[in-house]
């Protein structure tokens, strides 16, 4: 026998561990394909203790419920914002956690330590922080985020109760790049002291940047609410003609922009009016930003933060004092009409609000819909100044029908942050 012709042993076998490696990995490709999606739900803690700021995440399960995503809360390096007598401002806010244009980082407010924090989005929906994270927010109490393509975009608000805030309220700009850094850039525009800032929402063609001053009317020398900034080279912002709009017009005191969002296909911005209990439908002139008040629908009380499905025939709205939403049909988008109200479920007891009113202790202050559109997320704040009642901190997941209308089949999730703590901020992205 030649030497060359001996074989090992194992020789022998080579080519079954390559038919079993084959194999393996066929199996488990088919198992990522074949495995159900899932969604992922993210919110912000606003834990406003030192360093303890997070980013808690859940996941769908088969049977609709949800439960906590593994690794979850992802600390995000800063605090959250306090407000232990509940006051008027410092948790209104919108926008409070965004997904970059790619999707591949997650963005949230510190709102308490001036910083904005950036995370990577893992195949499995978990958070790692980016290097250098978080980053200067340009400003003092941060509250809001938007994004166009490697744009970025914060509302400074400088209302913190826990801190002094002598910066004056602004909206800036950065850049993010493919790593996530954020590094600021040429557009900041500062407002009016006192006047809490509230959204920062970009147009959909990315031109110009609408914002809401929401305490502007209630300041010693009263001004508009509403703003609208276009976006020049370098991110800067320039007000557009108008700028700060009083609502309605020519009425004093303006009556408080806050909810902001634009139809996805045309030009109305729908503006939630919390002090009238209204929606207010403003037209977007294309060609300069402007803003023109069109029409305002009944709402309820607090009508605050709103959104519309993809398709845009349907309009959700968080009547915050009421604890419900309301659902309205936008087939023509300029006259929208009531088609639901529903309460969520846990509301607690009410308390007094002002005037004669009486509020829930649970409060709806952000939504989000699930990308295939087929369930509303609601995140609810415990915003009584009775802490000692239990914790009324609840995500809420309703089934959206077939016409748009909601139902609440599964029990809301009690959030883990305590009774004292306003949680805050929605982002829902679909996983694998």
């Amino acid at each position: 026998m030649k030497p060359n012709t001996i074989r090992h042993p194992l020789q022998a076998l080579f080519p079954l561990f390559l038919l079993l490696t084959f194999l393996l990995t066929a199996c488990d490709k088919n198992d990522v394909k074949d495995r159900p999606s899932y969604d992922v739900v993210y919110l912000q803690s606003n834990n406003f203790n030192d360093n303890q700021n997070a980013v808690i995440a859940y996941r769908t399960m088969s049977d609709g419920t949800l439960e906590m995503l593994p690794g979850s809360p992802f600390l995000t390096g800063g605090s959250g914002v306090g407000n232990p007598m509940q006051i008027l401002g410092p948790l209104d806010s919108d926008y409070e956690l965004r997904f970059s244009s790619d999707k591949k980082f997650l963005l949230a407010v510190n709102s308490g330590s001036n910083t904005i924090a950036v995370f990577t989005i893992m195949s499995d929906g978990q958070l790692q922080p980016v290097a250098g994270s978080p980053f200067p927010s340009g400003g003092q109490t941060p509250v809001s985020i938007d994004i166009t393509g490697n744009q970025v975009f914060v509302a400074n608000k400088s209302q913190d109760p826990l801190h002094a805030t002598p910066m004056l309220p602004n909206y800036s700009s950065f850049t993010i790049d493919g790593n996530g850094k954020l590094t600021a850039a040429s557009g900041k525009q500062e407002t009016v002291a006192g006047s809490s800032p509230s959204n920062a929402l970009l147009s959909r063609d990315g031109k110009y940047l609408f914002a809401t001053d929401f305490l502007s009317f209630m300041l010693d020398a009263p001004k508009g609410t509403l703003r609208s900034y276009s976006i020049g080279t370098g991110s800067s912002l320039t007000p557009v003609s108008g700028t700060p709009y009083i609502l309605p017009a020519g009425a004093m005191p303006d009556n408080g922009a806050l909810g902001l969002w634009q139809h996805p296909s045309g030009n109305p911005l729908y503006v939630g009016l919390p002090v009238q209990g209204k929606v207010g439908v403003f037209n977007i002139d294309a060609s300069t930003g402007a803003l023109s008040m069109q029409t305002s629908v009944a709402a309820g009380p607090a009508a605050c933060w709103l959104r519309t499905n993809n398709s845009g025939d349907k309009l959700y709205v968080l009547n915050s004092a009421a604890n419900t939403v309301q659902v309205y049909n936008t087939s023509n988008p300029s006259s929208p009409s009531s088609m639901q109200v529903i309460e969520l479920k846990m509301s607690g007891p009410e308390y007094p609000g002002p005037g004669t009113a009486m509020f829930k202790t649970s409060q709806d202050f952000s939504l989000h819909l699930s990308p295939d559109e087929k369930t509303l997320y609601v995140l609810c704040q415990h915003t009584n100044t009775d802490f000692s009642i239990g914790n009324y901190n609840y995500l809420h997941s309703l089934k959206v029908n077939a016409d748009g209308t909601l139902v609440e089949e599964t029990e809301p999730v009690q959030l883990p942050v305590a009774s004292n703590i306003r949680p805050k901020g929605l982002a829902v992205i679909t996983r694998k």
